[in-house]
């Protein structure tokens, strides 16, 4: 059984990498330089800069940006050229030239929905005037330059474009063990009646987890993404979706336990309560606060292992803290004295700490049977693909 985890880091997704800075730095050096080699060969190329340009300028985070970066880049480099071209044949190089030039570019950009592309139309027009190669064939060659270099960007990205998942999956386990630590807070303040101090802290806590979440879902957004037009994906395809269930789930989660900190918070100042529970009311929610908080933990160190598929121990915690979690909650019910008034603010509150452990331990559990069901499905279908990639085998004839 993986040991709990108390405390944890707060969540650096930008400390994280699918691939390391140092093979970043030597990809892009090697495609750049692959590619002026490449066009250094072509008929009449001197000093071929625009190729290696190019393909600094194509290459990007994930294959499916680096396709879309080559199209986009490849009608900014033609449009620019025309225009230089025409320009430079019709009326020559000036000023108010130069000026009709990048305005005319900037117009092609806008009209073509060239998007974070549309100021390279211009200055690939102002690259063909001081190149002076502001003429057919020189305008040729510079195209020509542009398609090595775009072409040798999408190699490199179809060779080497990292698939994302791991830094994904490592964020959505750390807001699990984040989650488990406020909640661990919570429980911890109920028994040392530290919770006039707490409370106030906790809920703004919650909001820095909603910050928290939105980085874990732009990191979830960018290995979904990798996956795209990847030949590396291979059969990840499904558990890209096994994490964005898994994060919308501790999202929903983070909302119960910021719902819960306010309803214990509002019994706290209830003049007839005599505080949030009595001593042995406390001890009780505590014990069931920490059960969900090993949930929260367990279910993100399961939503990690899923990638790597390594969930049994992940899976088994899981399954012991949501049945000692329902347990705890169930002692914990009875907290009330039976004379208090069902239609008083007491027993509503009461009630709404209740729903809150109800919703978190549901949350959980019916997620854990949802992917327990999508590892099956994967299972099965990777023993299909397994059998057919082996080939038809031979049917076995019928008696008689």
């Amino acid at each position: 059984m993986p040991p709990p985890i108390r405390h944890v880091r707060p969540i650096l997704l930008a400390t994280r990498r699918a691939q390391p800075t140092a093979v970043w730095i030597a990809r892009l050096t090697v495609t750049a330089v692959s590619a002026y080699v490449i066009a250094w060969f072509l008929p009449g190329a001197d000093k071929p800069l625009l190729a290696p340009l190019t393909a600094l300028l194509v290459v990007q985070f994930t294959l499916y940006r680096t396709i879309r970066s080559a199209i986009q880049r490849i009608g900014a480099v033609v449009a620019g050229v025309l225009v230089a071209v025409v320009l430079a044949a019709t009326i020559g190089f000036t000023w108010w030239t130069l000026g009709g030039a990048i305005g005319a570019s900037l117009i092609i950009g806008y009209a073509a929905r060239l998007g974070n592309h549309i100021l390279e139309v211009p200055i690939s027009a102002m690259l063909i005037f001081a190149l002076g190669a502001a003429t057919p064939a020189g305008a040729v060659d510079r195209v020509f330059e542009t398609l090595v270099g775009a072409a040798t960007g999408l190699l490199a990205g179809l060779i080497a474009s990292p698939v994302h998942m791991s830094p994904a999956q490592e964020a959505i386990s750390d807001l699990g063990c984040r989650l488990g630590e406020l909640m661990d807070r919570l429980a911890d303040s109920l028994v040392e009646h530290t919770e006039h101090e707490v409370f106030g802290r906790l809920l703004e806590d919650t909001r820095v987890v909603g910050r928290e979440i939105q980085r874990v879902d732009q990191a979830l957004v960018r290995a979904e993404e990798s996956l795209r037009l990847n030949p590396r994906a291979g059969g990840l395809h499904p558990m890209g979706t096994a994490l964005r269930s898994g994060l919308e789930t501790l999202e929903y989660s983070a909302l119960t336990l910021r719902g819960l900190a306010r309803s214990l918070a509002d019994r706290q100042h209830l003049p007839e309560s005599g505080g949030v529970y009595d001593m042995e009311s406390r001890d009780r929610l505590a014990a069931a606060l920490r059960e969900v908080a090993e949930c929260m933990r367990s279910f993100g160190l399961l939503v990690r292992a899923d990638i790597t598929g390594d969930v049994r121990a992940y899976d088994e915690a899981l399954r012991r803290h949501l049945a000692d979690g329902r347990r705890q909650r169930d002692a914990f019910a009875d907290a009330l004295p039976p004379w208090i008034s069902a239609r008083s603010t007491e027993w509503r509150l009461h009630a709404e700490v209740l729903v809150h452990l109800d919703r978190l331990l549901d949350l959980f559990d019916t997620e854990h049977r949802a992917q327990a069901r999508n590892r099956r499905r994967r299972q099965v279908r990777h023993q299909q693909n397994t059998w057919r990639a082996r080939g038809p085998r031979l049917r076995r004839p019928r008696p008689g």
